[in-house]
């Protein structure tokens, strides 16, 4: 019996081994699809990188206009309203520092920047992004400011309104 087992096992080897199917469920696409999947997975991680990765930046509430003529990037000065605990203060970015529109010691301060940074690269134009919450009050003293050290052109920088 034993003997008979044993052929019987050796004849259905014989016959996988032989027999070739014309339908293959591990060739074409099927096979493929785990690797097209990576595939897929792949280009969506790397589509959507970008918008994963957290920038250090705020967010400015710029206001509203229809204007949409464009300027040369010069240098850009950021104004926004922050709640600390304080209360309220308005808080000036140029050139990766931060200024406080009380202190007189860190207006100073930028403004000798902006005069340094205007004469090293000898660009007369500066872009104001100033939030929605901003006074207008400090608006124009920056404006000023820029006039005062050689500035002469100053733009503000605000966002295309979709309504016409």
């Amino acid at each position: 019996m034993a003997e008979k087992r044993i052929a019987s096992s050796a004849a259905a080897n014989e016959i996988r081994t032989r027999f070739v199917p014309k339908s293959r469920i591990r060739s074409g696409l099927v096979s493929m699809s785990p690797w097209l999947d990576l595939v897929l997975l792949l280009i969506f991680v790397l589509f959507i990188e970008s918008r994963i990765v957290l920038q250090p930046g705020i967010v400015v509430d710029l206001p509203e206009t229809a204007f949409v003529e464009g300027v040369e990037p010069g240098m850009v000065v950021v104004v926004t309203m922050i709640d600390g605990p304080e209360g309220k203060s308005e808080i000036i970015f140029f050139d990766d520092e931060s200024y406080v529109m009380g202190n007189r010691r860190r207006m100073d301060e930028l403004k000798a920047k902006i005069r340094d940074y205007r004469r090293d690269r000898r660009n007369t134009s500066l872009t104001l992004y100033a939030d929605n919450r901003v006074a207008h009050g400090t608006v124009t003293r920056l404006v000023q400011m820029a006039r005062d050290v050689g500035v002469e052109q100053v733009n503000i920088g605000s966002r295309v309104s979709l309504k016409r």
